[in-house]
């Protein structure tokens, strides 16, 4: 009989994000399950749970790691419990219906039980700084809550663990989550000890809380997932907007078009509304009525007004014309002081710091491409010219500021897209370089988010689908630069992986030179698209209809 882990017990919870139906297809239906794969970045993070896990585990000297999860690491584990050993790695623990391993057990002499740590690849910073273009605020401007699921989500993933080695008979006294420390600035070697790299949370009041009501859903997750015949109707994912469906959302639910109200404008906070027009049997966008649930809420006097997103989305797919203010995108262009500097960052999050003064998942910038336009060049019709660098050996921050100082001058508007990012960037540049301090907090101000044009709404068209995305606009405005023809690397994740694989020693030869050739077409494609897009609004208030 198949057991329930842990992993599918999470994956399995609704208001954690989960999916029963898309737990059931891995369960009973693993080969159309596996037609799904995971990318390599998405391995990749994986990896990098276990490297992390490894690194915590230098705070418990003289620990046993127990591999595998068979009959003889369950052995084992009964045997290193019996003699109480002092600090055990991935003990395993089996019951009928559920199998958990624990990341640490260390024993507790004055409580003569078990302590149990569970470690979590995340950092302990609760309210993230969004770099989610499509996630940055509700639909009124208001910045987001902080989200309590993963936190949530942290309690059933210990309790879990507490309820199976119970039905062991063992008994665990604290328990504890260890996570990476966010405020920690490498200096020199790693400090692995406690209140350094890594930070613990005593969470044994909670998960107690949480035992009966876990244990309860355990058992209902269990008899779901044993079912022989496949759940009828449409998966729990059906009512969430589209970045929340699960990975077997087609097999759930065949037959639905590409374009639906899933794909509304930032549903996925308005899931009454999407509920209702789903219930009401409105799935086309084309057929959403015009009403006041489109509309923005109103919002109390002095508050930021809501743009109509929805609103415009179903008009402009229904009229099939776009919608534009010719006054408030000429406004935006004038703005702009020549020369123009498109520019583009890659940045790689690495949840262990690798260098001096980073702090875990802080960005390593890498690489850049800039694209930069004079108004000379703009009024002949003449291509930007194209700088670029890319780093892969040590940390890439002074010669990556170094280069952009040489190719961005004094004066001219720096444009990028979602502007928040790089200027994120540039602030921890400022912090690494000091000597460039005043230069970069220059281009902070000095940045344009061309962005901005598309996400007022200044013009909306129906290709764009609702979204902001660079890639969603690039499709219409710029669609001589698909993002598909582009070998390896086609997006941000995909620079990600690859400088991961590089950074790691993974590739070597022939197969490292394409990789870095990809990384860099990749990356100059941003702000070619980006150049494309400026001159596209340029022609447009310009009077000059561009040929799309």
């Amino acid at each position: 009989m198949k057991q329930l882990t842990k992993t599918d017990f999470i994956s399995y919870q609704e208001y954690l994000g989960g999916c029963p139906n898309n737990v059931w297809i891995k369960w009973h239906k693993l080969e159309e399950y596996k037609k799904f794969p995971k990318s390599e970045f998405e391995q990749s993070l994986g990896v990098t749970g276990t490297e992390v896990e490894e690194i915590a585990r230098l705070m418990f000297p003289d620990g046993y790691l127990v591999k595998g999860r068979g009959d003889g690491a369950q052995g084992l584990t009964k045997k290193l419990i019996a003699e109480h050993h002092q600090v055990i790695f991935q003990a395993v623990f089996s019951t009928d219906k559920y199998l958990a391993a624990t990341d640490v057990l260390k024993w507790n002499t004055e409580a003569d039980a078990y302590d149990l740590y569970e470690i979590k690849m995340s950092s302990t910073t609760k309210q993230e700084e969004s770099e989610n273009e499509d996630d940055e605020e509700d639909e009124n401007g208001k910045p987001k809550k902080v989200n309590k699921k993963k936190e949530l989500q942290y309690e059933y993933d210990l309790t879990f663990q507490v309820n199976v080695l119970e039905m062991c008979n063992v008994h665990i006294h604290k328990k504890y989550l260890i996570q990476l420390n966010k405020k920690y600035k490498r200096s020199g070697d790693l400090d692995v000890r406690l209140g350094q790299l890594f930070t613990d949370e005593d969470k044994t009041e909670s998960v107690e809380k949480r035992m009966v009501e876990v244990k309860e859903k355990m058992e209902e997750a269990f008899a779901y997932l044993s079912k022989t015949t496949m759940p009828v109707g449409h998966c729990s994912c059906y009512y969430k907007g589209r970045k929340a469906h699960c990975t077997t959302f087609s097999i759930s639910n065949p037959g639905l078009p590409d374009y639906t109200v899933h794909d509304l404008n930032r549903i996925g906070l308005s899931k009454k509304y999407l509920r209702d027009l789903l219930n009401e049997g409105i799935l086309e966008i084309g057929k959403v009525p015009e009403d006041d649930r489109l509309k923005p809420k109103k919002v109390k006097e002095g508050e930021k007004s809501g743009k109509p997103r929805k609103l415009n989305q179903v008009r402009v797919y229904k009229s099939k014309k776009e919608i534009m203010d010719l006054d408030a995108i000429k406004a935006e262009l004038n703005s702009l002081t020549f020369p123009l500097y498109f520019l583009d960052y890659e940045t790689y999050p690495s949840a262990i710091p690798l260098f001096d003064v980073y702090h875990p998942y802080q960005n390593i910038v890498f690489q850049y491409s800039l694209h930069v336009l004079t108004e000379d060049d703009a009024k002949k019709g003449r291509e930007p010219k194209h700088y670029e660098c890319l780093l892969l050996d040590g940390d890439p921050a002074e010669k990556i500021v170094e280069s952009l100082r040489k190719n961005i001058g004094d004066t001219g508007s720096i444009i990028s897209w979602f502007k928040k990012f790089e200027n994120s960037r540039n602030k921890e540049l400022a912090d690494m370089v000091p000597g460039q301090f005043e230069f970069l907090h220059g281009v902070i101000k000095r940045t344009y988010d061309l962005m901005d044009i598309v996400e007022n709404q200044y013009y909306v068209h129906r290709g764009f689908k609702g979204s902001s995305s660079i890639k969603k606009v690039q499709d219409v405005l710029a669609p001589q630069y698909s993002y598909k023809k582009l070998i390896d690397v086609q997006n941000g994740t995909d620079a990600i992986e690859a400088y991961r694989q590089i950074l790691k020693g993974e590739l070597s030869g022939k197969a490292l030179e394409e990789k870095k050739e990809h990384m860099l077409k990749y990356c100059k494609y941003d702000t070619a698209v980006m150049y494309e897009i400026w001159k596209f609004f340029y022609d447009l208030v310009n009077a000059s209809k561009p040929q799309k």
